[in-house]
């Protein structure tokens, strides 16, 4: 277990939803994510519409957009990148305590102890 830099799966989750995942080496929330991240693309017609912008055709990238799955985009970034960043969270808290006990484990003396201050 490694330990990851909660602003990059932010980063990467903004990207493009899914990469946050993929960072902190959750396959399948990843896999779902980009494959509705995909759907979403396809059926909203964004990327055609982005297109056109280019082109300076703004009342056909206007006609074009599907307002409906269009609307999906802000939940599932949001959705992406909150769960990227406390999933990374909580896994650096696990790396810590599971290289703790590791270390306690295998290379502190047993009869050691430590007392806590006296107030």
């Amino acid at each position: 277990m490694d330990k990851r830099n909660p602003l990059m799966s932010i980063l990467w989750s903004l990207f493009m939803p899914g990469l946050g995942q993929l960072y902190i080496h959750r396959i399948i929330v990843a896999f779902f994510i980009v494959t509705w991240t995909v759907v979403f693309f396809y059926y909203s017609h964004l990327l055609e519409a982005i297109s056109l912008l280019f082109l300076g055709e703004i009342p056909k990238a206007t006609n074009v957009l599907n307002a409906e799955w269009l609307l999906f985009f802000p939940s599932l970034y949001g959705f992406a990148t909150y769960d990227a960043y406390i999933n990374t969270v909580e896994n650096n808290k696990l790396a810590e305590k599971e290289q703790k006990t590791f270390l306690e484990k295998n290379y502190q003396h047993p009869d050691f102890y430590i007392e806590k201050e006296k107030r």
